[in-house]
């Protein structure tokens, strides 16, 4: 009994080590991975469908998996680049401002806009203290700081592309052989872990529920969000507006301002530097279109997958976000749905009291 008992402990010693090892091993790839399960999970109806039609569980995992690629990485590949160039253009310009004008020049054209111009003898203690030569050591500083910044992030973008087109053959690859394969993958785990077949399918279906409110909820109404964005900045004539909806769309994941904290500064800066009457339209285009996806239907969507309390839930997105990155906007949720529902099984399980 005692040799069975070393044996089953050594045999489950091994095995977490060679599983620690092989998810050190796929470390780099482990984002594009990710990426294909959630997209593999919410594609999978569809891939059963052409399962159907086609009666071939691999001729249907590629044509879903070209169709993927035919109509999310290759536009979405596109749009990255136009804003890359975008972004690029913005940062010549930022560096010329910065070099051609001190600061100095800068107070003095801000002084010039009306509003700033009626007040602006309330803000003179704040202009000696700007013109102090401590402070302008620290400006110049700071400047130097920004420029090296920009300069570095320029000549990182053919490092990045290059890297994202390598993630993108492994995201394809992994999504295919997920949609073919991921069935008996899936079984197999069910499997190997010791639960209750009911709790099991709870947890699975929790994982399940939450990734689809994730992707609708959160996902799909930022990427309306952003196209409404990409829209009314180009109806006003905001320059770049392809790389402001861009940032929108990741403004529209944090809480509170979501993407008014991106199209209410632009409606600002068209009321001094367009037009009055465009602002105005800016702004209600923001207030009635934009943000009324993050007020009402987001939180609807969101509510249907996601059974936990809304302060848990902001942590929970925005520690994602911070810990992993934007696939973070996924596992934050995932992680702790799951566990509140771990914490019932136990409550029911362990402790014998209904939930």
């Amino acid at each position: 009994m005692e040799r069975e008992r070393i044996y089953l402990y050594f045999f489950l010693t091994l095995m977490v080590v060679f599983l620690l090892l092989a998810l050190f091993t796929l470390t780099p790839f482990i984002v594009p991975i990710l990426w294909a399960v959630v997209l593999s999970i919410v594609i999978y109806p569809v891939h059963m469908y052409v399962q159907r039609l086609v009666r071939s569980r691999t001729l249907s995992a590629f044509i879903v998996t070209s169709v993927v690629f035919l109509f999310l990485i290759v536009p979405l590949s596109i749009i990255s680049v136009l804003v890359v160039q975008q972004l690029v253009d913005v940062t010549q310009k930022v560096l010329l401002f910065l070099k051609q004008h001190s600061y100095k020049d800068i107070l003095e054209q801000v002084s010039k806009i009306p509003l700033v111009r009626d007040y602006v003898s309330g803000l003179e203690p704040v202009v000696e203290f700007l013109q102090r030569e401590e402070v302008r050591k620290v400006i110049a500083e700071s400047l130097q700081r920004i420029l090296r910044f920009l300069g570095d992030k320029l000549g990182q973008v053919a490092f990045v592309m290059g890297k994202n087109v390598f993630y993108t053959f492994v995201f394809l690859l992994a999504f295919f052989f997920l949609l073919r394969d991921g069935l008996d993958i899936l079984r197999r785990i069910e499997r190997l872990i010791p639960m209750d077949k009911e709790d099991l399918e709870r947890v699975m279906g929790t994982v399940y529920r939450t990734t689809l409110a994730v992707v609708y909820g959160s996902v799909g109404t930022a990427m309306i969000q952003a196209f409404l964005g990409y829209v009314g900045y180009s109806i006003v004539g905001i320059n770049f507006a392809l790389l402001w909806s861009v940032v929108t769309f990741f403004a529209a994941f944090i809480p509170p301002f979501g993407a008014s904290a991106v199209w209410f500064p632009l409606a600002v800066y068209t009321f001094f530097n367009i037009s009055p009457w465009k602002a105005l339209f800016l702004g209600l285009w923001g207030m009635l279109l934009i943000s009324t996806m993050d007020n009402l239907v987001r939180p609807l969507i969101i509510k249907q997958g996601i059974n936990i309390p809304y302060v848990v839930l902001f942590f929970a997105t925005i520690g994602g976000l911070l810990k992993f990155g934007f696939i973070g906007l996924f596992l934050g949720p995932i992680i702790f749905t799951t566990l509140f529902t771990l914490f019932k099984i136990y409550e029911r399980r362990i402790l014998n009291r209904d939930t």
